[in-house]
């Protein structure tokens, strides 16, 4: 179960900086344009990528709310039968 609370740890803590990082300096080049136009594509862009996450959810998502995550998924510690 270590396993794969490392592995959760990690694609989140890359997501969240990736995002934490990149996505201030996108915003600052696009307010630096001191153009409203360009300003809103960055807006549009912005939706555009959640609602593209919002679609994969919906198709590649699981049923895990108000579910521990042993019900989710079995843990890798579980032996399977030979």
């Amino acid at each position: 179960m270590e396993m794969r609370a490392m592995a959760i740890a990690f694609f989140y803590a890359i997501g969240t900086a990736a995002g934490g990082l990149f996505a201030p300096w996108l915003f600052g080049i696009l307010i630096g344009t001191h153009d409203r136009n360009i300003l809103s594509l960055g807006y549009y862009a912005g939706a555009a990528l959640m609602l593209i996450a919002a679609g994969c959810e919906v198709f590649i998502g699981v049923s895990a709310e108000r579910k521990p995550l042993e019900e989710v998924a079995e843990p890798l510690s579980v032996a399977s039968p030979a």
